[in-house]
């Protein structure tokens, strides 16, 4: 900054604030005298004179001040500053100049810039169009902005955008500018970039990078038969880690469990995640499928060893489905599809397996998808029926209660077997709304019959509930409004869960048990046995009756030590003040051995099979007004 600039010549130039000196024979004036080129004495001349000192310095403050300002304001920038004289010499050198070509202010100021700043095959070009834009006879011109290879301190290059700018003339000219950082743009937009097409947690790519990768596979080798696999990877039970050990816990599995998927790589093309616990990875090559299954047992062999989370040890398994491209299957999505079929497939094997989909799970998963198709209809259409099986109390055979089920009137294919529409409803969500019209019109049902003075199960209605049901956020209200519709009582409502359905969750599931039980209605735990549930669980949910499986009753009165194991079963039930019901019995024998065992009660086909409401009171033998 000069002074020129601010103060212009008449207070900076070679006359400002001179002292006057009298011409030759000219009188000299002393004391109070009265000058007389002037007029006034010479107390008046001295203060002219001091005034003009004190101006001149009042101007370089200024200036000074001004200047710091400036630099001030260059140092804020956020963009390189660079400024030199007419001889191309440095004279302003900003703070991100430091930053961006890592040399100190007090280093370069007075340097060539083409010396240090310019690579050596362009330092000869740099000088002559510096000397070019100091022999500019314009009072300010400027050039068009454009690319700049700089040298940083270290050696490499740096890439900035910028436009240069010449003011004044003489000793006073200057050329500078400000120079953008083109890399910084780069990094920002790869940053970009990256955040776009990874996940945020684990750093693997995402799904939209994973399915720009399979769209190109799939393009590049023409959806060859067997040249392309895809592996779709799910953590079993992982929601369970989430509630239980809480999200951040989860979240170290996460990660731990991604590191352990890119360890286990062998030829993947990418190894993706989907979204929460599931997993994507991409293989390309003559033998994708036999690639996808070897890495499929590598990946459940790295996760087989336990995780560091939280202030423990977490052990996590992984159902794994593998598709590969075919004469019938050759783009994204149906290639997509079959492997997620196939993962569910070893997801309901139990978990910790690998399924590759084949001739006969296509032909399972199109009959699945016929299934849910028609199933959407069936509720509407009427074609939903509850059957009812009576319950017994084994000592005074007499009938207790009944339980509800359901069954499925296709108009093409007659009855259909719960075992191959209830899992569909329970997969698709169907059952949400397909158990909430169970529960009414067995609640209905029974209202019935106790207003009816000719007869008809006086006791409780069983329903099933299932573990999507337990999980459903309206599942007390559902309950609460059906019995409030219907009249029943909540004493004569027992509601079944099976026992992995309450290990699905159980801290969730416990909560709505309470809620349920202070409903009124009457809770039992289905199919016992079968799961893994423990003691401590028996006794921390509010059940009431205990149903043992029948796999169990079907070893009674023989050999295979049947009756040991439920008679221990027994024992525990009323141990803990639970009432048992036996479920399947068939025979004589096993209605005797159950007795000896002292058993609750029972159901089965020995009393009857389960029929239409208006058949029950008909067909069965014994009374039903308990």
């Amino acid at each position: 900054m000069h002074y020129h600039d601010v103060l212009g010549p008449a207070a900076c130039g070679p006359q400002a604030g001179r002292l006057s000196t009298p011409s030759p024979g000219a009188p000299v004036r002393t004391g109070r005298d009265t000058d007389d080129t002037t007029g006034g004495p010479v107390q008046e001349r001295m203060a002219g004179i001091s005034g003009g000192l004190d101006n001149r310095r009042d101007g370089e403050l200024l200036v000074r001040r001004l200047h710091s300002r400036i630099e001030h304001v260059l140092d804020m920038a956020r963009d390189a500053f660079v400024e030199t004289d007419a001889g191309g010499n440095l004279t302003e050198w900003n703070r991100q100049s430091e930053v961006l070509f890592g040399w100190s202010r007090d280093e370069v100021l007075g340097r060539p810039v083409t010396e240090f700043l310019f690579p050596e095959r362009h330092r000869r070009a740099a000088r002559r169009e510096l000397e070019s834009m100091g022999s500019s006879s314009s009072v300010m011109t400027r050039t068009r902005p454009r690319e700049l290879s700089l040298v940083h301190r270290e050696g490499y290059e740096v890439r900035v955008l910028g436009s240069a700018y010449v003011v004044g003339s003489g000793a006073d000219l200057r050329i500078g500018g400000f120079l953008y950082d083109q890399d910084e743009d780069k990094a920002a937009e790869e940053a970009l970039a990256h955040a776009y097409l990874h996940d945020s947690l684990t750093g693997l790519p995402n799904r939209t990078l994973f399915t720009y990768r399979l769209a190109y596979a799939l393009a590049k080798g023409k959806s060859a038969p067997g040249s392309i696999a895809v592996l779709v990877l799910d953590l079993d039970r992982f929601k369970a880690i989430n509630d239980g050990l809480g999200h951040e816990v989860g979240d170290e599995v996460l990660v731990a469990a991604a590191g352990r998927l890119e360890m286990a790589d062998g030829t993947a093309e990418v190894i993706a995640r989907l979204g929460g616990d599931e997993f994507l990875v991409l293989f390309d090559g003559d033998d994708a499928q036999g690639a996808a299954v070897a890495y499929a047992e590598r990946a459940l062999e790295a996760l087989s060893s336990p995780i560091r989370a939280g202030d423990g040890e977490v052990f996590i398994t992984a159902s794994i489905g593998v598709a590969c491209t075919s004469n019938r299957v050759n783009e994204a999505t149906p290639l997509l599809s079959n492997a997620d079929a196939a993962m569910y497939q070893a997801k309901r094997r139990g978990g910790g397996t690998v399924e590759v989909f084949g001739e006969v799970m296509r032909m399972r998963v199109l009959d699945r998808m016929n299934t849910e198709h028609s199933l959407h209809r069936a509720l509407e259409r009427s074609e939903l029926r509850l059957f009812y099986q009576p319950v017994v109390e084994i000592n005074g055979a007499r009938a207790v209660g009944v339980e509800a089920l359901l069954r499925w009137e296709h108009p093409e294919q007659g009855l259909v077997a719960p075992s191959k529409f209830i899992p569909v409803a329970e997969e698709s969500g169907l059952i949400i709304p397909i158990g909430a019209w169970v529960l009414h019109e067995a609640c209905r049902q029974l209202c019935m019959w106790r207003a009816d003075r000719f007869g008809g199960p006086r006791g409780a209605v069983e329903v099933n509930l299932s573990a999507r049901q337990i999980d459903h956020p309206e599942i007390i209200s559902t309950v609460e409004r059906i019995l409030d519709d219907t009249g029943l009582p909540p004493s004569n409502l027992t509601l079944e869960i099976t026992e992995s359905a309450l290990m699905h969750d159980a801290a969730s599931a416990l909560r709505v048990l309470e809620a349920l039980k202070n409903l009124g209605v009457t809770l039992a735990i289905d199919d016992f046995g079968t799961g893994y549930s423990s003691l401590s669980h028996l006794q921390r949910f509010p059940l009431d009756i205990l149903k043992i499986d029948k796999s169990f009753v079907d070893e009674l009165g023989d050999d295979r030590g049947g009756a040991e194991i439920v008679a221990a079963v027994i024992k525990l039930a009323h141990a803990l003040g639970l009432r048992v019901i036996a479920e399947g019995v068939e025979t004589e024998r096993q209605l005797d051995e159950l007795l000896r065992l002292d058993c609750d009660f029972a159901q089965g086909y020995l009393f009857s099979r389960p029929v239409p409401a208006h058949e029950l009171v008909e067909k069965f033998p014994l009374p039903l007004g308990a």
